[in-house]
C-alpha cells in the first residue's frame, strides 16, 4: 500500500495522468469534423485552464528540477489560461479562429518543451532525442495551425488530435521509463 501512495504522489504518476488525459483529448479532437469540433470547444477550453493553472502552480517545481528560472512556465501557463477563457466563452469561433488559437497553444507548448530537454536526457538519451523530434513536430503542427489554418489537405481536427496524441505518448513514454522517479522534489 506504502509503495501505490509513494507511485500516487511522484512525479512519474503525474506524467502517467498527464499522458492518458493527452490521449483522451486526442481521440476526442479525431472523433470530430470540421464543423463538429467547433460546437465542442469547451471541452479543449476546460483542459486548456487546468492544464494552465498546472504550469503555474508547478513553476517552482519545475525551477526545482532543472535548476533553471522557468519563466517560459508562467507565460505558457498564462497562454494556457488566456485560450482556455477564450474557448469556453465563446462557442461561436469559427473554424480559422480556432486554428489561430490551438497554433498559439502548441507552439508555445513546444517551446516550453524545448527548456525541459535537460530533464529528458536525464531520464535516457533515446528519449531525449524522441522529445527533440516530437517537440519539433509540435512546433510545425501548431504552425501549420497558426499559417495555414482551415485552407488544408489535412484537417484541423486531425492535427490537433495529433498534437495532442503526440504529446500524450511522451509523456507516457516518460512515466514509464522514469522507474526512480527523478525528478520528484
Amino acid at each position: 500500500m506504502a509503495k501505490l501512495t509513494k507511485l500516487f504522489k511522484s512525479y512519474r504518476f503525474l506524467q502517467l495522468l498527464t499522458g492518458a488525459v493527452y490521449i483522451c483529448m486526442a481521440l476526442l479532437a479525431m472523433k470530430y469534423t470540421e464543423d463538429t469540433i467547433v460546437e465542442s470547444v469547451q471541452i479543449f477550453g476546460i483542459f486548456s485552464l487546468i492544464k494552465g493553472f498546472f504550469e503555474l502552480l508547478n513553476r517552482t517545481k519545475i525551477k526545482a528540477r532543472t535548476h533553471h528560472n522557468q519563466y517560459s512556465s508562467v507565460f505558457v501557463g498564462c497562454i494556457d489560461l488566456v485560450i482556455g477563457m477564450i474557448l469556453i466563452a465563446n462557442a461561436t469561433l469559427s473554424l480559422r479562429e480556432l486554428s489561430v488559437l490551438f497554433g498559439i497553444w502548441f507552439i508555445c507548448d513546444a517551446v516550453l518543451s524545448f527548456f525541459m530537454l535537460d530533464l529528458a536526457m536525464s531520464l535516457s538519451k533515446v528519449y531525449y532525442y524522441l522529445s527533440i523530434i516530437a517537440d519539433f513536430a509540435g512546433l510545425c503542427i501548431g504552425l501549420i495551425l497558426l499559417i495555414m489554418g482551415n485552407s488544408l489537405f489535412i484537417s484541423v481536427p486531425s492535427l490537433i488530435g495529433n498534437f495532442f496524441l503526440l504529446f500524450g505518448l511522451m509523456k507516457i513514454i516518460g512515466g514509464v521509463i522514469n522507474k526512480d522517479n527523478l525528478h520528484s522534489i
